[in-house]
């Protein structure tokens, strides 16, 4: 089966799909509702003009076919594709050729012409080249962004509200861990373009720019003193390691110029602020991990858009875990993860006694933290 004719854009999603199977049909409706709504929705011509035309093409189906049960299918192709090209963008004239829709690579503009064609060429070209990153690639975006989300939500816990802004934090799924950084970064919330509240040192990089939407505005905690940063992650990221930093800015997609900007400023944080990132699987070493943390402090367990990978069975066994380690101490878990809007919902779950002891919908977001709309159930 050939690509699709420029232009060409598939029908709507007729059928769900799932995740996990790697039938090329299966993967196709994947690819399909990639392209009609998660690329539009973050704004990218480009993976939207792939999606639409890897759904129609079997030989390209194929290569997508060899991501991981785990990971979806476009993140880690897209991924596998802009790591070669940053790794070398004149490896052919394929490569060449492609490179010219990232600006990343280009430095240019991306040209306003169809993408499709040229992304064929150049894995048809490389696909020897681009089968350890399909096999191996994780999404592990670490949206800087969504510090935006978590410094409110984590901050107004009632927990860490009279401890004073005291929290010791672990992350499920941080990859590099600059989400456990949050708090040396500077966030600027606006509403209708004008600043309505701000948190952090005037000085300090990135300055992360959150919309507020809906008539309540998140809540700025007063302090918010860090005084433990721990994640759990199957294949953590040393920020020191270049080849896996060059991973992380392939999952950037090739409009997002500004968010691998403030990824760069975040790395540059995170080399001076440790945190201790232990490799583990949630479903399994979780309480562990939360007993870990320091006593003297509320202890939060958080994660953005990482549950979605766990199956069903191993989300119960991870919530689990949390409840046997709240026996000891409290522990307050907070989810950022998608709902059936398209956008984010923003939970928190309070466990105390070995099981959990309440549940709050506490806002509505962008999946990459760009607005918020507080008290929104989402």
């Amino acid at each position: 089966m050939s690509g699709p004719q420029p232009g060409k854009t598939p029908g709507p999603l007729t059928a769900p799909f799932d995740s996990h199977s790697r039938e090329p049909d299966n993967v196709a409706r994947h690819f399909r509702y990639f392209g009609e709504i998660e690329a539009p929705k973050m704004d990218s011509r480009v993976y939207a003009d792939y999606c639409a035309g890897v759904a129609e093409d079997s030989a390209m189906l194929e290569l997508a076919c060899r991501a991981m049960s785990s990971q979806p299918p476009p993140n880690v192709l897209f991924a596998a594709v802009k790591d070669l090209l940053l790794e070398d963008a004149t490896r052919s004239d394929e490569a060449r050729s492609l490179a010219r829709f990232y600006p990343e690579v280009s430095g240019e503009a991306i040209p306003e012409e169809h993408a499709f064609a040229a992304f064929r060429a150049f894995c048809l070209r490389h696909a020897d080249e681009l089968d350890e990153g399909l096999r191996t690639g994780r999404t592990q975006t670490c949206v800087v962004h969504r510090g935006a989300i978590m410094l409110p939500t984590i901050g107004s816990l009632p927990r860490v509200a009279a401890a004073e802004g005291r929290v010791g934090l672990l992350e499920i799924g941080p990859s590099a861990g600059l989400n456990l950084r949050l708090d040396h970064y500077r966030y600027e919330y606006t509403r209708d373009g004008a600043i309505e509240a701000t948190w952090g040192d005037e000085q300090a990089k990135p300055v992360l720019a959150c919309a507020i939407r809906g008539e309540e505005a998140p809540p700025m905690p007063a302090r918010f003193d860090v005084v433990a940063r721990q994640g759990l992650e199957l294949s953590p990221i040393d920020v020191g390691d270049a080849r896996a930093v060059r991973w992380l800015r392939a999952l950037i997609w090739p409009e997002h110029v500004e968010r691998g900007r403030l990824m760069d400023e975040a790395l540059a944080v995170a080399a001076r602020v440790p945190a201790e990132i232990a490799a583990g699987d949630a479903t399994t070493d979780l309480e562990a991990s939360i007993e870990r943390l320091p006593a003297d402090a509320p202890r939060v367990v958080f994660a953005t858009h990482a549950l979605y990978q766990i199956p069903k069975e191993g989300r119960r066994m991870l919530a689990d875990g949390i409840a046997r380690a709240s026996a000891s101490q409290p522990v307050d878990f907070v989810t950022m993860e998608s709902n059936l809007r398209g956008t984010s919902r923003i939970d928190c779950y309070a466990y105390e006694g070995g099981e959990r002891a309440g549940h709050r919908v506490l806002a509505e977001s962008d999946s990459h933290g760009r607005w918020i709309a507080w008290g929104r159930e989402g």
